[in-house]
């Protein structure tokens, strides 16, 4: 199905934007996705979008992201998360990257999975991303 473009365009998937990003960044064997997959690798990034507050501006809007980093141990795992967020900060000044502003919300930690059977070691972090809307439509010449 195509939607017609509105008038002051869409915004892209912002977990998908910081995941296209992170993934030029991240080393091997790290992956980053916006799902888990099963069975989940150790070294492994996800990245979720929440629900954050509206914005009135149709053309920037803040997406909130909440950043997975699995590793073998906890230290190795929030230091993966201080990557991606040094990672994210740069996106802001790289053309392209489709991140106009990057805000931590809660700063890398130490944050086990309760659910996970294998108690793998798992950072958090937080942050706030800004997107710019794209394909606007020029009503004039």
């Amino acid at each position: 199905m195509s939607f017609p473009v509105p008038l002051f365009g869409f915004f892209d998937y912002g977990a998908v934007v910081a995941r296209d990003y992170l993934t030029t960044r991240v080393p091997a064997p790290y992956i980053v996705n916006t799902l888990v997959p099963n069975p989940r690798v150790a070294q492994f990034i996800t990245v979720r979008s929440v629900p954050t507050g509206g914005s009135m501006n149709p053309v920037l809007s803040k997406r909130r992201l909440i950043i997975w980093c699995y590793d073998n141990t906890e230290v190795q795992a929030v230091q993966t998360a201080e990557y991606v967020r040094g990672y994210l900060y740069e996106a802001m000044y790289e053309l392209g990257s489709g991140i106009r502003g990057m805000t931590v919300v809660g700063e890398p930690c130490f944050f086990p999975d309760p659910d996970d059977p294998n108690k793998t070691p798992r950072a958090q972090l937080t942050v706030d991303i800004l997107l710019r809307a794209r394909k606007f439509q020029h009503t004039g010449p």
